[in-house]
């Protein structure tokens, strides 16, 4: 059986990190990388450290508008697809290459199967949550990261024959990459202490390009960097809209370079806690029971909030720093870190052998 993978972004490449070397195992595995992240610190390097072999297609179709892009994207995974004949195309979360592959192997009559289906932030400002639903709607296996995603594609009119609960592959890529993440020489390199500094991360366009938002975030990480060290690792976007704008950082944080991946698995397995945007850290944060405060006004992992390990803040400075407030409280932290975690095992494993149940 001949299986497509396409991916084209850090979090895909992460996320797919535990199910690529299983699918190359069972199947013949086709690996499409549409170049949708282009920078070689975001995201080639993590191939060649996670210890994946290369994508078979990279497509390099680079960064341009929501269309455009998507359009090259579709052009050039047709082809392959096309030329290919493959049995099934996979792909992950709510990219713009997400989308280009689902929508490419569904125009040719190819099955479909989605990681991370069903999940919702109801706010269809962002370009993601449009992904989500269009990619859903035509996929025919849709593996689900927890009973709330569930609930969201059967209010969409899903049939339940095509939703399977998995759980989410973050999980199982955490714990596989996190043995190779050089935790001593991170902190040593930096200074840092266990338990003892804040990591944070903004990207996300909503954040970034609202001016009273960005301007909210970063002065609670200006305030926080008195009483506790701050690691930034800064996003190219973030880097673009702090040389653009008066908005000034504390010069007590410490500012870094997107960070490969690995160090930043170190870093984030040492913080105390960390403050980020990112869907995919408010995952990874759980596998080594780090709370994640998401200056946001909506999550697609309300799961996490339920449990009490991550906290949604809001995009309000005030209730920002309340929280964060809380997290420097050693009893608080001990509380959080103490509640249940809800982690699902092997999910890699069940997605693969759910496909071969299904298609071979």
């Amino acid at each position: 059986m001949k299986v497509v993978t396409i991916l084209g972004t850090r979090p895909e490449i992460i996320k797919l990190s535990s199910v690529i070397p299983i699918l190359d195992k069972e199947f013949e595995h086709i690996l499409i990388h549409t170049g949708q992240h282009y920078d070689y610190e975001m995201d080639m390097v993590f191939f060649k450290e996670l210890h994946l072999r290369d994508p078979d297609y990279c497509l390099q179709v680079g960064s341009h508008s929501h269309g455009k892009q998507t359009g090259f994207m579709l052009e050039k995974i047709e082809k392959i697809l096309i030329e290919q004949k493959p049995s099934l195309v996979i792909v992950q979360g709510d990219t713009n290459s997400t989308l280009a592959g689902a929508l490419a192997a569904a125009k040719l009559l190819i099955p479909v199967a989605h990681i991370e289906s069903g999940c919702r932030s109801f706010n269809k400002i962002m370009p993601e949550e449009i992904n989500r639903i269009i990619v859903d709607s035509i996929s025919d296996s849709l593996f689900a990261p927890d009973d709330l995603s569930i609930v969201n594609l059967k209010k969409e009119g899903i049939s339940s024959e095509k939703i399977h609960l998995v759980g989410s592959t973050a999980f199982d890529a955490s714990r596989r990459n996190s043995s190779f993440a050089p935790i001593d020489k991170i902190l040593s390199h930096y200074g840092l202490v266990k338990d003892n500094f804040v990591l944070a991360t903004i990207h996300r366009a909503e954040s970034t390009n609202n001016p009273e938002i960005f301007s909210n975030i970063i002065s609670v990480l200006n305030e926080l960097s008195e009483d506790m060290a701050v690691v930034f690792p800064v996003h190219p976007r973030t880097t673009n809209i702090l040389s653009q704008s008066s908005i000034k950082l504390n010069e007590k944080i410490i500012l870094l370079k997107p960070q490969a991946y690995l160090n930043f698995l170190a870093l984030l397995s040492s913080c105390r806690f960390c403050i980020s945007d990112s869907g995919g850290i408010q995952e990874e944060a759980l596998v080594f029971n780090k709370p994640c405060l998401i200056p946001r006004n909506e999550t697609e992992w309300m799961r996490l909030i339920d449990a009490g390990k991550n906290f949604l803040a809001g995009t309000n400075k005030r209730s920002i720093l309340d929280i964060a407030k809380r997290l420097m409280d050693d009893g608080e932290l001990i509380r959080i870190r103490s509640l249940p975690s809800p982690l699902h095992e092997n999910v890699s494993e069940s997605i693969v052998n759910i496909i071969k149940e299904k298609y071979l």
